[in-house]
């Protein structure tokens, strides 16, 4: 735990123009067996105890950490499962967001939700307070699969949760799709991509199954009663993603994200352009000028902590200015669009350009014009490899 004092003398000079806000919403009703995020059982209790240890969280980066009037111009809330809070404590917190922070009226302000956790009510007061974005967790639409995954809705439940959105007044709608886990087919995946295209989303993100260590999946691979991924399958479904979603108008602008031309998630392209964000929640994480720090996962330490007006702190960098280089290029390389290098700055970093020529050389990265770099298509299949060169 961390004084703000203490923390201000850290981070010393703030110099952020404007600023994402990430809210954790760490509560979800049934883990599902893919993840491994920090996650609690939404009991009356609990969910108190987060919402009081919010209130004081945002005052206290808003106020004694000086932040208040720095143009807020995204807001996102992630988890576990935010809509298994109601609509009214999700507004509680939006309206506690807008008193405490300097909210541009055109900001995109993004929910992740589960299909059965929404109502037409709840889904209807959430876009009149001010949610312009919202994020369906999907994963399948096949009914044997989603029982596999654990804790999921059915396949009409996702299309019944669209259609509620949609009659809400929500016009950005985006679809979290998982493939290449166990059991799933080619045949299947591709029934999945032409239903969740049926419903007309605005965006839809495609996540490759990775194996989590503490997630339920990862505990039966060690215990050898699971597979983990097959990575020349997952490669196949990928093409089939690309090949079904570009056909369907879907322009791939991140590795596992495509949209509708103008419906790029701006939230998200904060962290891949390494621009400023500040987390609230517990395990929430943020990044400001050249500090990384995140909060303790646990929530009555952070609770307790905020109480006493500390700061939830986990964990505390500070980068060089070599380090924050090359984790610009690292996330920049997720973006199809590549990420441009600094003339004034990269060109002196003698030991990345030598890493970047030489992942060129195989065939990972292409350099172009005025110094953009790219991943090739062997790249978007090694991006992980490519990222660990890098660092």
């Amino acid at each position: 735990m961390t004084a703000v004092t203490d923390f201000k003398n850290t981070l010393g000079r703030i110099h952020e123009e404007n600023l994402g806000l990430y809210v954790h919403v760490p509560f979800c009703r049934v883990r599902c067996r893919f993840c491994a995020f920090y996650m609690e059982r939404p009991r009356e209790d609990r969910v108190q105890a987060f919402l009081a240890g919010l209130d004081h969280e945002l005052c206290l980066y808003a106020c004694d950490m000086g932040l208040r009037h720095i143009p807020v111009h995204t807001i996102y809330f992630g988890g576990g499962t935010p809509s298994t809070l109601t609509s009214q404590q999700l507004i509680r917190i939006l309206n506690a967001i807008r008193h405490w922070f300097a909210v541009r009226d055109d900001a995109e302000i993004s929910i992740e939700v589960h299909p059965g956790t929404v109502s037409p009510e709840s889904l209807g007061a959430l876009r009149q307070a001010g949610f312009t974005r919202l994020s369906v967790g999907g994963q399948s639409f096949d009914q044997n699969e989603l029982r596999e995954l654990g804790g999921r809705a059915f396949g009409g439940g996702v299309r019944q949760a669209v259609s509620w959105a949609r009659a809400g007044g929500f016009t950005n709608i985006s679809l979290d799709l998982l493939f290449g886990f166990p059991g799933q087919s080619m045949e299947s995946w591709q029934r999945t991509l032409e239903e969740a295209l049926a419903v007309s989303p605005t965006h839809l993100s495609c996540y490759a199954y990775t194996l989590e260590e503490g997630s339920p999946f990862y505990r039966e691979v060690m215990c050898g009663k699971g597979s983990g991924p097959d990575q020349e399958f997952q490669v196949a479904l990928e093409e089939r993603a690309v090949e079904c979603l570009a056909s369907a108008g879907f322009e791939r602008y991140e590795i596992s994200n495509f949209c509708l031309p103008g419906y790029e998630c701006r939230h998200n392209m904060r962290y891949w352009q390494v621009r400023a964000y500040l987390g609230f929640g517990p395990s929430a994480q943020s990044c400001l000028g050249r500090a990384r720090f995140g909060n303790v996962a646990d929530l009555e330490r952070y609770a307790d902590a905020l109480k006493k007006g500390l700061l939830p702190l986990d964990e505390i960098t500070r980068l060089s200015q070599d380090q924050v280089d090359r984790e610009r290029v690292i996330w920049g390389l997720r973006m199809l669009s590549g990420v441009r290098l600094k003339s004034k700055e990269d060109s002196q970093k003698a030991g990345l350009l030598r890493t970047i020529h030489q992942l060129k050389k195989e065939g990972l990265l292409r350099v172009e014009g005025q110094g953009r770099v790219r991943l090739t298509g062997l790249g978007i299949r090694h991006a992980d490899t490519v990222a660990v060169a890098l660092l």
